[in-house]
């Protein structure tokens, strides 16, 4: 076996069913690949197949792998890797080494020593492993693999030395390994168990860990069994039905809504499910509360960071929710009603602005409202942060807290390739992402939409903690109809835009003129 089929061989074995690559692929192995039924999307450029493998690692909830020959080439793309460390994405990034026999003679694409690229990347990824065998191919890309999903989901980097694909051996077979899940320790299980089952009012903060252990049904049982509200973070919007009548918005301090920050000034009780309480979700740590904290995290690499929790809880998500409602069943047998769903219900209300005649990112929201969507993809900066407020029923909204990279919104309703996927953007987000939407729109579908106020604001977190809209002092121009956008300047023609069935098979892209003198529905503006 070559070293390129070792490598389709094993990728297959591990489950890959699509691989992010570029036009520099070699031949040999991309029919290597075909061979073994594994779907290729082929970009221009590293930084275009990370971004895209970044957005399908989200959607489903795995891996996006990556394969970039000659792996320096990654380097184009670190900011991606940046954000998917930071935002717990798993990547499975395969590059390769110029040689292992003879380094240093100044080959194309080679860096000065053969460790300069896995350095580089040393911050930024959970492992990096070298194959310089056929027969260690294998056994260290499953490795990598079981690495990047395990515990807390980030990427893995493998490189391996191009001679390998040109010789034969044979490779050692797949160990079967599978990603590690941290159990919760039972005693600690047993003290949440005690303080919640005596809470007066219990309040749940459910972040993106909910999601990524799947375990959206658990919150919602519990939640229902204690009559507890639940707020959601930015990136765990989803994992809680915004119809519920226990939800209680999104966001903690200055960006959450009003109930949800009473609520949780008046908890007794605060449960912290798989957050990392960052400051794009909590305003800024602007967030009030007196009662008494529990922090659950994966690794415990955050607890203690933003609060001292009372009670930390360093476990799985999923596997601790799991415990912990068969604990609370045994102590709690009769229904609750705290009078808390008609509290949030009477609480519903519009946002209050100033009366205004162009179109605000919150008429844009609003319209959206009226429309479902299967998959949402946001690229957040001020001009689109009012879309936290667009309501989600399910797992199926995807953006960056750490907002390190810009094109999820792009990327995304690109690689999902459905034509009711939604995504997100802006005009610097566009401008950034111009070769990638270039490339891929004729064969992507859904919609996106661009908030286009012409780069006239940005987001700040420099005046102070607190994230706010400040003005940028210029106004960037540019027509965008050499995409084929649709300009709109009012919300019956952005109404007309997404009812075009004509478009079910392509991507419709709709450019929204926002007025730049926009208020936000979430954050203030200076």
């Amino acid at each position: 076996m070559t070293g390129d089929e070792a490598l389709a061989y094993v990728l297959k074995e591990i489950g890959t069913k699509k691989v992010f690559t570029t036009v520099s692929l070699p031949e040999n192995l991309r029919e290597r690949l075909k061979e073994y039924e594994i779907e290729q999307d082929i970009s221009l450029n590293s930084r275009d197949a990370l971004l895209l493998a970044e957005t399908y690692a989200m959607e489903n909830n795995t891996a996006g792998v990556v394969i970039q020959i000659p792996g320096t080439e990654i380097l184009n793309g670190i900011d991606v890797i940046a954000q998917a460390y930071a935002d717990s994405v798993p990547l499975l990034i395969i590059g390769s080494l110029r040689s292992y026999r003879d380094v240093g003679r100044a080959r194309i694409g080679e860096l000065r020593t053969p460790d300069d690229l896995s350095s580089t990347l040393a911050p930024i990824t959970k492992l990096r492993e070298r194959a310089i065998s056929i027969e260690e191919i294998t056994v260290t890309v499953e490795k990598a693999n079981k690495e990047a999903l395990s515990n807390r989901p980030r990427p893995a980097f493998v490189e391996i030395a191009e001679d390998l694909f040109k010789m034969k051996a044979y490779p050692l077979s797949p160990a079967e390994q599978k990603p590690e899940k941290r159990t919760p320790d039972k005693n600690t299980v047993a003290k949440v168990a005690e303080v919640l089952s005596n809470s007066k009012l219990p309040v749940i903060v459910s972040g993106y860990g909910v999601i990524t252990s799947g375990a959206y049904n658990e919150l919602m049982e519990l939640a229902e069994l204690l009559d507890a509200p639940v707020i959601t973070t930015i990136k765990g919007k989803g994992s809680f039905p915004a119809s519920h009548q226990l939800f209680a918005g999104e966001g903690l301090g200055i960006i959450g809504t009003d109930i949800g920050n009473k609520l949780l000034a008046e908890a007794d009780s605060i449960l912290f499910l798989g957050t990392r309480l960052t400051q794009l979700s909590t305003g800024g740590w602007s967030m009030k509360f007196k009662g008494f904290t529990m922090h659950n995290s994966i690794d415990g690499e955050d607890i203690g960071k933003v609060i001292m929790p009372h009670l930390p809880i360093v476990a799985d998500t999923g596997l601790f929710l799991k415990e912990l409602l068969v604990l609370l069943k045994q102590k709690i047998k009769d229904k609750i009603d705290r009078g808390i769903r008609y509290e949030i219900l009477r609480s519903k209300k519009e946002p209050e602005l100033r009366a205004h005649s162009g179109l605000w990112p919150w008429d844009v929201v609003k319209t959206l409202m009226d429309f479902k969507f299967s998959k949402i993809f946001v690229d957040l900066s001020a001009v689109t942060f009012d879309m936290i407020r667009y309501p989600v029923e399910k797992p199926v909204w995807f953006t960056s807290e750490s907002i390190i990279s810009k094109g999820i919104g792009i990327a995304g309703v690109i690689q999902s390739k459905d034509k009711n996927a939604l995504g997100v953007t802006d005009l610097p987000s566009i401008t950034r992402n111009l070769g990638l939407l270039q490339s891929k729109k004729d064969e992507a579908k859904g919609a996106l939409i661009i908030f286009n106020d012409k780069a006239s604001t940005y987001l700040d977190t420099t005046a102070s903690d607190a994230p706010t809209i400040k003005r940028s002092w210029s106004s960037v121009n540019i027509d965008l109809k050499f995409l084929g956008a649709i300009d709109v300047n009012s919300t019956a023609e952005l109404k007309e835009a997404l009812n075009n069935n004509e478009g079910d098979n392509k991507l419709r892209i709709i450019n929204v003129n926002i007025d730049p003198q926009y208020d936000s529905s979430v954050l203030i503006r200076m």
